[in-house]
């Protein structure tokens, strides 16, 4: 079961096709996003990844299609999925067993964006066991709704001085949110979207009844100027416009290619919206004030900003969900840093009375009546 197309969940699938062909169970717009990641990796990688495109093909040819809310059988287990809230697509998994109802988080968001609707607290409510990812366990996220208003303002602001406005986003989901927060609000600058995050747009025009507001995103598309050539993105950078582009990271994409370009106007500015890792160009931006490309290194001069625009639960949230479940329920939390992992999966015993195992990667669990 793959509950949703981000690389670090889907990028080592086509290792299972090289010499089987097991069922792949996922919803189609999943597999539809995990086929645009998984080539473009391979495109990248080239000769470092160790499959090729025959066995994407394979994943893809193997896969079974499940909605949302639909049981489905595999052996001796019932499944389950729901909408996980995270990118369009993600789902949660609900197992039940002979003895045990198991949820199996993914990455997950209980609350709505502009894009997707929130995951919902029913599942938790059956469960025993609750296989829970804790990425921002020691974290709260700010209000949705005021963070959008700064973004649109300072937006605006920079735009009214006859700036640029660069926003580098991931491809999936991060690009098509920003896009409908600007829907939202009316923003009537010129909006220039690049890259993968056109080629993503346009599958999710074509899957509308998966978002939260079809309304909302047909209008948001439509208000997006596609990029489709180098003209196109010279054109972009003479007028005060905003321009979404990958990589949300600054490590490759066209986004590179604008940043050379705006980062020495003042007027200009940078609006980080996505997770920035350590030991990446964006990164190195937020924290230096310095960019380095393979063209160009030097002191950035255009306004820098990040803000907070999330798809995982806050720490606030996840607790919300460990008191959804039952009181008996046990809770494996996975998908943290360890100091974070610790230190909720404590909170959790000590203040929940929670029975609560954080295990090391690569570390077997076995759930007994």
């Amino acid at each position: 079961v793959l509950t949703h197309a981000h690389l670090y969940h889907s990028g080592a699938l086509p290792l299972l096709y090289i010499s089987a062909n097991p069922p792949l169970y996922t919803n189609n717009l999943t597999i539809d996003l995990s086929e645009i990641l998984l080539n473009d990796f391979l495109k990248i990688s080239k000769y470092y990844v160790p499959y090729e495109s025959v066995e994407i093909s394979a994943t893809k040819r193997n896969f079974v299609n499940v909605n949302y809310d639909e049981v489905f059988k595999v052996n001796n287990l019932e499944l389950r999925l729901y909408n996980a809230g995270h990118i369009p697509g993600s789902s949660m998994v609900f197992i039940k067993t002979e003895n045990h109802n198991i949820v199996y988080t993914g990455d997950f968001n209980i609350n709505d964006s502009c894009l997707l609707s929130s995951a919902p607290l029913k599942p938790f409510k059956e469960a025993d066991v609750v296989i829970m990812e804790g990425t921002y366990a020691s974290y709260d996220h700010p209000v949705r709704k005021q963070n959008e208003k700064i973004f649109v303002d300072c937006i605006e602001e920079v735009l009214g001085n006859k700036g640029t406005v660069l926003i580098p986003s991931f491809a999936v989901g991060r690009a098509q949110e920003i896009l409908c927060v600007l829907a939202k609000y009316d923003v009537s600058y010129p909006i220039y979207l690049d890259g993968m995050a056109r080629l993503v747009s346009e599958l999710l025009a074509r899957n509308k009844a998966m978002l939260r507001s079809p309304k909302l995103f047909k209008k948001a598309y439509s208000m997006a100027r596609k990029i489709n050539g180098w003209e196109m993105r010279k054109r972009a950078l003479r007028e005060p416009s905003i321009i979404i582009s990958p990589a949300g990271l600054l490590k490759g994409g066209a986004s590179v290619f604008y940043m050379e370009k705006v980062m020495d106007d003042s007027r200009n500015a940078v609006f980080f919206v996505s997770y920035l890792m350590k030991e990446t160009p964006a990164r190195k931006v937020i924290e230096t004030g310095v960019f380095t490309s393979e063209k160009k290194m030097g002191s950035v001069k255009a306004r820098v900003e990040w803000f907070d625009f999330s798809s995982h639960c806050g720490r606030g949230d996840l607790l919300k969900v460990v008191d959804a479940a039952r009181k008996s329920s046990r809770i494996i939390l996975v998908h943290s840093e360890k100091e974070v992992g610790e230190e909720f999966a404590r909170y959790l015993i000590e203040e929940k009375n929670k029975e609560v195992y954080f295990p090391k990667t690569g570390e077997e669990i076995v759930i007994e009546r």
